[in-house]
């Protein structure tokens, strides 16, 4: 797997007040991209992996988390995060500062040596409701006057999100996968019982690994790299319902056509006025359809969006 980077020199030495040549402080600033396709419903994955209590069982080098403010997946949540790199331990603070229910959470990280934010984001399988993908960015800026070990700590850094979503799909197809333990709403409950019952011989499963975009025989799952193609990464050609093997030979009247039709059959107006409930639902659900038009029908974005490189939060 190749991770993104981008890179900042080091400034030149500093000088103090009497003229000597003071200690140079580097300050190195990454970023790593990384996505995985793992087993488990996507609202159960994510109450599972969003939250950074659970980090220890999957993330590598962190030793133990303790949340020291909020409950649950929320806003302005902390958490203290002690780590092992390089034999070297440090603890972090880390903060949830952005959250969408399901969909993404955006934690910082502040240590004596280093800030990073950490951004999962979290996406239904639009071939099988069982799998979930999950994309993990991270940036992370290390500030440090040990200049000659600022290679190693960045090359050890760079390993660990592809490690890290590795082991996370590993432990989510295991036999004790801790997903068994996550409790969803009834509704929610119902829902994914209904999903993981195939109507006929076949499966959503099968049909992905006919694709080739499936994970190997043992039930590993597939990591990819940002600079490989990414099939329908946010759903939007399945919520056109749009043929998810044919993205490249779409036109932009086929997704102009496609989007008429759909916006005939979720548009909010169709749902009782009566029923808050149902109408809240179907304008969210009829907003996302919008979104994914307004990406596809412009060419540049459509590129982009094919090839993996455009995420939800980038479109306006």
């Amino acid at each position: 797997m190749q991770a993104s980077f981008s890179g900042r020199s080091a400034p030149p030495a500093a000088r103090g007040r009497s003229g000597s040549r003071s200690a140079t402080v580097y300050v190195v600033c990454k970023q790593y991209d990384a996505s995985v396709r793992v087993k488990g419903s996507v609202k159960r994955v994510f109450k599972y992996a969003a939250d950074f209590e659970h980090l220890p069982e999957w993330y590598p080098s962190v030793n133990s988390v303790t949340r020291t403010r909020g409950e649950g997946i929320n806003l302005k949540n902390t958490y203290k995060v002690e780590r092992t790199i390089m034999k070297m331990k440090h603890e972090s603070q880390y903060e949830l500062i952005d959250v969408a229910p399901g969909r993404k959470v955006v934690y910082s990280a502040q240590s004596p040596v280093h800030t990073a934010v950490h951004q999962l984001y979290f996406m239904e399988d639009p071939t099988d409701r069982n799998y979930t993908n999950i994309r993990y960015i991270k940036k992370i800026q290390l500030r440090s006057i040990a200049g000659p070990l600022q290679p190693l700590v960045s090359g050890a850094l760079s390993k660990i999100p592809e490690e890290g979503l590795s082991n996370l799909a590993k432990l989510l197809i295991s036999p004790d996968t801790p997903l068994s333990k996550i409790q969803l709403d009834p509704d929610d409950e119902a829902e994914e019982i209904r999903a993981s019952k195939p109507a006929s011989g076949w499966s959503w499963q099968s049909m992905w690994d006919g694709l080739g975009l499936g994970g190997a025989s043992s039930g590993t799952s597939v990591i990819s790299a940002r600079s490989s193609p990414v099939v329908d990464t946010l759903g939007y050609y399945a919520i056109l319902g749009l043929d998810v093997r044919r993205v490249a030979k779409y036109s932009s009247d086929d997704i102009k056509a496609a989007y008429r039709a759909r916006a005939m059959e979720m548009h909010p107006d169709k749902v009782s006025m009566d029923d808050s409930a149902a109408q809240q639902s179907a304008t969210l659900k009829f907003q996302r359809l919008q979104k994914a038009y307004n990406v596809l029908r412009n060419p540049e974005h459509k590129r982009m969006y094919d090839s993996g490189n455009l995420v939800e939060e980038l479109v306006q």
